[in-house]
């Protein structure tokens, strides 16, 4: 697929979103809002969801952060998930958006920059979170952000939204963003301009788990996670002989999946969790040492 966003914040003013849908823009990438504080919400974010929703228009939405640690940038998701909430069948995916001002307030803050590894690291604690709690998550980020901050595995691990204004995108993305002074029937002034180029199917899933990160455990032992879900949550594995996962009894919403490593030391599988009627989504890999 190939559609055309937008994305927009309170500083894009009123929009008039039945004009914006009739000009052929398909979605809209909202902003949230900034920072680890509720006053922080985009003081038009409701306006602009519930506007794009009712003009027929996709939604997702980005979270601008200003975090200056690990801690700093999961407070910042949990204010984040307070604001998005109640518009969770709305919202195809929640994005990180670490720039250039967040590295400046940071040193203003702490005296020094962020290094590239701390950055990271804000992101991927930000975004394995969003995903334990359900969310498609995207990382934004540019061709310098990508080249000379993320890791390769951190670029590997999330859908990206890059912004890349030279034609087609450097390197393989979910989403490019395209221009900073597009103009849309129904947004006075400049807006930037998006190409989607993946299918997203809303939140990803309704099980939430308490690991994220990838682990490695040698052959005989075994590694427990817990799951919390409405109904009857599934752990699977994606390659057969690596791992067994083995049940505990559920009590109310929550389970324990024992994953025992079975395979010889080197194979690995991804481990797939579903809730009914779901897709079975991969949190993280098992690796067998």
């Amino acid at each position: 697929m190939k559609e055309q966003w937008i994305d927009v914040s309170t500083h894009n003013g009123a929009v008039d979103w039945r004009k914006v849908a009739d000009s052929g823009i398909r979605g809209a990438i909202l902003r949230a809002g900034y920072g680890n504080r509720l006053s922080q919400t985009d003081s038009r974010f409701q306006e602009n969801i519930a506007g794009a929703a009712a003009a027929g228009l996709k939604t997702a939405v980005y979270w601008f952060s200003y975090a200056s640690s690990e801690a700093d940038s999961l407070r910042e998701w949990e204010i984040c998930k307070q604001v998005i909430q109640p518009y969770r069948g709305r919202i195809l995916f929640i994005a990180y958006d670490y720039e250039y001002a967040s590295v400046s307030y940071c040193k203003q803050l702490c005296g020094t920059a962020p290094s590239a590894r701390q950055i990271d690291n804000m992101a991927k604690t930000f975004l394995n979170a969003a995903r334990a709690d359900g969310w498609n998550a995207v990382l934004y980020l540019n061709n310098d952000y990508r080249l000379h901050v993320y890791a390769a595995a951190t670029l590997a691990q999330y859908d990206l939204w890059l912004a890349d204004y030279d034609g087609t995108p450097d390197t393989a993305c979910a989403v490019q963003q395209t221009a900073s002074s597009g103009k849309v029937p129904g947004i006075a002034g400049s807006v930037d301009l998006d190409t989607v180029f993946r299918s997203f199917t809303g939140a990803a899933t309704a099980v939430k788990i308490d690991t994220t990160m990838d682990l490695s455990r040698p052959h005989g032992q075994y590694y427990t996670v817990k799951t919390n879900c409405p109904g009857q949550a599934a752990v699977t594995v994606g390659t057969g002989g690596v791992v067994t996962v083995v049940p505990f009894p559920r009590n109310g919403t929550e389970q324990l999946f024992a994953l025992v490593a079975v395979g010889a030391p080197g194979t690995e599988t991804g481990i797939y969790t579903a809730a009914p009627g779901e897709t079975p989504l991969k949190r993280f890999i098992f690796r067998v040492v």
